[in-house]
């Protein structure tokens, strides 16, 4: 298996100002970028933000996988055109893009849960819809569009049928369905493994809760998901998705990058 190792910006203390740094600190060799929130704006619309980014990228030797879009959990993703944000919203979808063009980043990624989960046959649709389109216009620029979603594998399955564009692939994640839902996560991963992007999240979790154990200590099988990638020689990124504010990795330790060096040494001993 030939991986490299990254993580979200967000995960950092500090919720990513100094990550480049960080994941330097961390021997890590890149993180992944968030394109920011519609409430502020959307941060990474602006110039001066991609640059220091790409300033930091340079002097910290760093990669950064993909520029994540996470305003989803509170936007939805197939909202209507009748919606009065919809236009600015579709606007900043493209952006996205555009940014990943600017920062030369491969990949974009669209967070489907919580007020982007698809529901009804409308929604499918409305989603398939909106991907079309963000694919087309990246497909032009080379930048691959991904979507990361708690649906059952007949469900993104489905999602990709109607989509229907090369550049469009599916974001796993090693935790997500033993949380949000009751699927095995390596029957997921095996499901949609040939429709998938060359990234993917890796957290754990105790029973009830999301993204608060450390790697392989969890209930989500995140060492199932290692080995099924290592049996069909997975080539790409694994990106720590563990939220290491969360009040039970506070017993570890007082200083928070010492938790976060500890998961990154655990998923090292796991890809070996």
């Amino acid at each position: 298996m030939d991986v490299k190792l990254g993580i979200c910006n967000f995960c950092f203390p500090g919720t990513g100002l100094f990550a480049p740094q960080l994941v330097r600190e961390a021997g890590l060799d890149g993180m992944s970028i968030e394109y920011g929130a519609y409430e502020k704006g959307y941060p990474l619309s602006q110039k001066i933000i991609r640059d220091l980014y790409l300033d930091a990228q340079q002097k910290y030797a760093v990669e950064y996988p993909n520029i994540g879009c996470s305003d989803g959990d509170f936007l939805p993703f197939h909202m209507r055109p009748s919606d009065p944000r919809f236009a600015t919203v579709r606007r900043a979808h493209f952006d996205a893009v555009d940014a990943a063009v600017y920062m030369k980043i491969p990949a974009v990624f669209f967070s489907n849960f919580n007020a982007s989960l698809v529901k009804t046959e409308e929604d499918l649709e409305f989603t398939a819809r909106r991907y079309r389109e963000l694919c087309d216009y990246a497909g032009e620029k080379g930048i691959e569009i991904g979507c990361e979603c708690p649906l059952s594998v007949e469900r993104q399955l489905e999602l990709v049928d109607r989509v229907g564009k090369v550049n469009f692939k599916l974001f796993y994640d090693s935790d997500n369905y033993s949380y949000f839902t009751s699927f095995r996560q390596v029957d997921v991963l095996d499901g949609i493994y040939p429709h998938m992007m060359n990234q993917l999240h890796v957290k754990d979790s105790t029973e009830g809760h999301i993204a608060n154990a450390l790697l392989g200590t969890g209930v989500s099988d995140f060492q199932g998901s290692i080995d099924y990638l290592k049996d069909h020689g997975f080539s790409g990124w694994l990106i720590i998705e563990n939220l290491y504010e969360k009040e039970d990795f506070q017993s570890i330790s007082p200083e928070r990058m010492e938790t976060v060096k500890e998961d990154v040494k655990r998923l090292k001993e796991a890809v070996r």
